[in-house]
Formats: structure tokens, sequence, C-alpha cells
């Protein structure tokens, strides 16, 4: 199919006829904001055969792309409103699978109500897919990963570990210990399957903290829990303490782990791809942050706190229940 009518069947009903994406009849498109507001914007990629496998169809692809893109908005603050999309294609992208990726930004667009403004298309054999984000927030209400203080407490959004998990149970994530994986029930596999392709932006979470100032500094978890909190320290030239029993994880990771002992929590961290948020709060908004667990119906943990250090080595470590430092190999995913 040729660029333009590719674009006129399956990508101008995405804007939703927004007066930013001018129709994607230009090259460009143009957004305006209140005086009081500025611009987030970010930019991921997935490439085929690393973030995805072609097998995993159009409506999963595009879901876990524009998902995982409105999640980088939440640890910002941020509210989304449109996006752009590079788009390869090549014999895997028939009209089943133009239909199922355009129904699967569709989906994810009406869920967190922003929509398409513009991208282009290419040829190509190796298929991967571009998604720049734009939203809003108030001017100097952010947050930022360089804004954690001494003393702080780190708290986590939901659960940890859960799309590692199907990654390995799938086959998509070399097993580290290279023994056999023991099955989990169907509704559990279900659950982690979800919450690979599906994860759930924590743009609500990410808007309250903002707005009730209870918080400046935030991330979400993408390469790794202890990696991504170990960009927080960088960022913010301090070091962290992170419990490993206070870990939330989810039943189905719980009873993955069961079944699994060759597989621990220590991996877990390491994983990846939970787009859960990390932020950091004063110990003086603690309850605070306890009622706004409450009010969103999400559990908030906390899992630690960020320390001063005496070095640069500015890093996470972790410590069991007993207060011992325990030695992770691999703290997150490395490109």
């Amino acid at each position: 199919m040729k660029e333009f009518d590719l674009i006129d069947k399956y990508f101008k009903p995405l804007t939703k006829n927004c007066q930013a994406s001018q129709n994607l009849a230009d090259d460009a498109a143009i957004v305006s904001l209140d005086i009081s507001e500025e611009l987030v914007i970010s930019k991921d990629l997935m490439t085929q055969d690393v973030h995805f496998s072609t097998t995993d169809g159009g409506f999963r692809i595009a879901s876990k792309l524009l998902r995982s893109n409105i999640s980088d908005l939440a640890s910002s603050g941020a509210t989304p409103l449109y996006y752009m999309l590079g788009f390869c294609k090549n014999g895997v992208t028939d009209t089943k699978f133009l239909s199922d990726f355009t129904r699967g930004l569709k989906k994810t667009q009406e869920e967190f109500s922003l929509c398409l403004i513009g991208g282009d298309t290419v040829k190509s054999s190796n298929l991967t897919f571009s998604l720049t984000i734009l939203g809003k927030a108030k001017k100097g209400k952010n947050l930022k990963r360089c804004n954690a203080k001494d003393g702080d407490l780190i708290f986590v959004s939901a659960t940890i570990g859960d799309a590692y998990i199907y990654r390995l149970l799938s086959g998509i994530e070399q097993n580290p210990n290279r023994k056999q994986i023991t099955k989990i029930s169907k509704k559990f596999q279900n659950f982690l399957e979800k919450r690979h392709f599906f994860p759930q932006p924590r743009v609500q979470l990410g808007e309250k903290l903002v707005a009730q100032n209870l918080s400046n500094c935030a991330t979400d978890v993408s390469d790794g829990l202890l990696a991504d909190i170990n960009q927080i320290c960088r960022s913010s030239k301090i070091s962290a303490i992170i419990e490993l029993s206070k870990i939330p994880l989810s039943s189905a990771s719980q009873n993955f782990l069961q079944k699994n002992p060759q597989i621990t929590i220590e991996d877990l961290i390491s994983g990846g791809e939970d787009y859960e948020l990390i932020f950091a709060v004063k110990p003086k908004d603690q309850k605070k942050i306890l009622q706004l667990s409450q009010d969103l119906k999400l559990d908030l943990t906390c899992i630690g706190s960020f320390q001063k250090t005496n070095t640069k080595n500015y890093r996470a470590a972790v410590i069991d229940a007993e207060n011992r430092k325990i030695k992770i190999k691999k703290t997150g995913y490395e490109h």
C-alpha cells in the first residue's frame, strides 16, 4: 500500500480531527499551550527481535509501544496530549497487521485521552517503530530524576517483576540458570501476559504527586527497578538503600518463585519493563502517600531511602532482612 493511502485509511482516523494534527495534511503539527504550561516531550523506539516479535501481532505491539511512552510522561507528572509515529512497513505489515496495529493505538489513546498528530512511514526489512510523545505540565511543576534528597523515602507503585517472569515463561527472556522452568496456572500466566503487553502507565499518580506537592523526583521502571533507581542516584548525586524484603510482588510472581526457586527476587528487580513509578517522598509526607494509595486504589510501597554518601559512587545498595548487603550481578537492561 502506498504511503498516502496507508495514512488516509489507517492513521488519519487516529487524529480525531484535532487541530494540532492539521489532519495529517502537512509535514508538521502545530501545538498551542497556555502561557502557564510547558511542553514535556519523550521519544522511544521498539525494534523487531529486541522489544517484540512479529508473532506478537499488531495489536499487542502497538499497545505496548504507546503505553510505554505514556509512562515516560507519567514519570514527569505530565498529562498526555499528542504523539507522532515513525512506522516501518514490509511484507509483515499486511492489512491484518495494520488493522490490529491501529486498533491497539486507538484503544490506548482513548483510554488516556491523546491523539496522533503526525509521523512518517518507511520501508524496512527489519521492523522498527518510533514514537514521540508530547504532554503538558504546569511550569516548574514536574518530576525529575535529579531532585532526590538525603533522607527521602523511596516508593514504588503496584508490583515488580511480572513482565520479566512472563518473558521467562514465554521464552522471550533467556533463562539465567538454564534450568527448566515450571509452568504456573493459566490464570496467573494470563495476568503476567497482560502486565507484559499492556502495562498501565501511572499518569494519575504522577499528576497527583505534583498537584499535592508530595514529590518532585520520579522515574519509571523500564530498564529494571535497580537500574532505574541508580539513574536517580547518579542524577541526584546521592546513594540509596533498598530493602529486598519490601519489594512488592504479585500473587502470580510469588507463585512462580515458589515453583522455580532457581529464579530469585534479585532477578526480578533487574528485569525491567514494569513501567511502574519510583518516586521520592519526604518522611513527613508518608501518611499522605498512604492516603493517596487509598484514593487511587493503587498499592504504593516504601522500599528504602536515599542517603548522602562520602564517595562519588552514586548507586543503590540492596540489603536483606538482616541488613546484610546483597551483591547484584546485573542491575538491569543495558542498551
